[in-house]
């Protein structure tokens, strides 16, 4: 009787212990994608077309790589993470032909020191796979240069540091039932299929090695055709979607077929994303991961940015262009064919119209959405939709053409309080932003005209900028105009009851706007325009659209 009272309460145990952690992890972890209805492309199209000419070397370019050559790599420790800055350092030195000896010497010290993907409790060495990434790079760089990856390196490169191959394609944490993270499953699967690849194309026929038959390229396909269809998971992620990137370029470069075409498709969608939601490299989006109790606050040099300024300063040399962080991704792009289309470049570097637009993320996240031209750009900072979302909301912000490199020195406004998950900041509209708190003046900005709560600066001849700003409410109003008086007389005629102000705004411009600043945090803020109700369920809408 004991026998089987013990045995009932074991299966019992067995039973609800991993339905208690698989409970608890969907709701408290997990950053694996979380799949709805596919997300449309919109109304425009991503350019593609690409008929500028680059050039090999830009003043930046040579100072990312002279950055890395003077230092020096660190051995790899079995107990601990690999340091991400030993690759790059062996990377630019092969690339500029420095410490060749040396940089040998050092790989074949080396071995594998983890497993790929995310660490947990159970699977504490996890992350190889950013190693893994970079080597693999480096492998098809010099792979078929003996005078730079002496042979016997690359043997050893390829028997003990690439250790990610064969045909066992995975997305689930190590030990896990859990999807792991968008970036993880890119460079453990893209390293995985590249050196299958290399294996295969010089002569080892051994049928785990083959993708075409072993079930890796059609699964990493997938995983890709997916990545289109639903958007990027991880979208701007601070700071993974660097590795994002880099994985990318690696199929790209290093690649054929589908899986190169795909990988140049969501680099295509990811650089003009970039081209619409920045202005001369200040870019400040709500994100995806990583989730806490604050975000980094510069404005010029988030992992997408880095990428863009190499691009940018080999487009154009006399562009003017500095570095203060992201170098380690920035290095892909100094080295890979890849370039952006005519019309991102266009973009990223002057505006060339007037624009608004809206970018959907799909289920569970949040929009950005951007009003925008050649003198500025109006970014909305998003709102978080629960703690397992992952999404961190940003400030609401205006981007001058100026040297600004922090929030602190940019306009910005977010609220209510300081604490990102209580905020909606998603009310921005053409020419117009407002939120529940007060806008944020830079020390600099100087006001050329005043009137009770509002003030008036100047953008640029003809633009001016007009703020209201009280505690409970900010609103930033972009209005074009030869006279800073008639500005002023214009809103206040045509606002004449402040109260209203909390609810709604007659813009100089003619457009009349209503907003609900306590909308819940899955509805746009912005109610109507000239009376005409918007879709204010952004999670079903386009990836684009003006």
């Amino acid at each position: 009787m004991k026998i089987k009272k013990l045995f009932a309460y074991l299966l019992i145990v067995s039973i609800t212990i991993p339905l208690l952690l698989y409970v608890l992890v969907n709701i408290f972890a997990g950053a694996g994608r979380k799949m709805d209805k596919p997300v449309e492309l919109g109304d425009i199209k991503i350019p593609t077309q690409r008929t500028l000419s680059f050039n090999d070397n830009s003043e930046l370019k040579q100072n990312i790589l002279d950055g890395w050559t003077s230092k020096t790599p660190q051995d790899w420790k079995p107990d601990e993470k690999v340091n991400l800055k030993n690759s790059r350092i062996v990377i630019s030195c092969f690339l500029e032909g420095k410490r060749v000896e040396e940089m040998n010497k050092y790989l074949m010290r080396q071995k594998a020191v983890g497993h790929p993907g995310s660490p947990w409790l159970l699977y504490p060495l996890g992350d190889y796979d950013f190693t893994a990434m970079a080597f693999t790079a480096l492998l098809y760089l010099f792979g078929e240069k003996p005078d730079i990856l002496y042979p016997k390196t690359r043997q050893h490169l390829l028997n003990n540091i690439l250790t990610i191959e064969g045909n066992k394609f995975r997305r689930n944490v190590g030990y896990m039932f859990l999807e792991d993270s968008e970036n993880h499953i890119l460079m453990t699967e893209g390293s995985r299929y590249l050196k299958n690849q290399w294996l295969r194309n010089h002569g080892n026929n051994a049928p785990e090695y083959n993708n075409k038959t072993n079930g890796v390229e059609k699964k990493l396909k997938v995983f890709l055709e997916e990545i289109d269809t639903y958007g990027f998971y991880e979208f701007n992620s601070a700071p993974y979607l660097g590795y994002t990137y880099c994985a990318l370029l690696n199929l790209y470069e290093f690649a054929s077929g589908d899986i190169r075409s795909l990988s140049g498709k969501l680099l295509d969608r990811l650089n003009w994303q970039y081209a619409l939601s920045s202005y001369k490299f200040k870019h400040f989006p709500p994100n995806r991961r990583r989730f806490g109790k604050d975000f980094k606050k510069n404005i010029d040099s988030d992992y997408h940015t880095v990428m863009l300024k190499v691009w940018g300063s080999l487009y154009d040399e006399s562009l003017s262009v500095n570095m203060s962080r992201g170098q380690h991704h920035a290095l892909w792009a100094t080295f890979v064919s890849y370039k952006p289309a005519d019309k991102v470049i266009q973009w990223v570097l002057d505006k060339p119209k007037p624009y608004f637009v809206k970018m959907g993320h799909g289920f569970n996240s949040c929009p950005e959405i951007l009003s925008g031209d050649k003198s500025y750009l109006l970014s909305a900072g998003g709102a978080n939709q629960g703690r397992r979302s992952l999404i961190v909301a940003k400030p609401i912000m205006l981007f001058l053409d100026d040297d600004a490199s922090e929030m602190k020195h940019a306009f910005h406004m977010f609220g209510p309080g300081d604490n990102f998950i209580d905020w909606n900041n998603t009310g921005v509209y053409q020419d117009f932003a407002c939120t529940k708190g007060k806008v944020h003046i830079p020390v600099n900005k100087k006001v050329l005209k005043s009137s009770g709560n509002w003030k008036i600066f100047l953008i640029t001849e003809g633009i001016y900028l007009a703020i209201f700003s009280k505690e409970e409410l900010g609103l930033m109003v972009i209005v074009r105009s030869n006279s800073i008086e008639n500005i002023l007389e214009d809103i206040l005629i045509k606002n004449s009851d402040e109260k209203k102000l909390s609810t709604y705004f007659n813009h100089p411009n003619g457009n009349i706007i209503e907003y609900d600043l306590n909308s819940p945090k899955d509805q746009w803020v912005i109610k109507s325009v000239n009376k005409i109700s918007t879709n204010r369920n952004f999670s079903k809408w386009d990836f684009f659209d003006f």
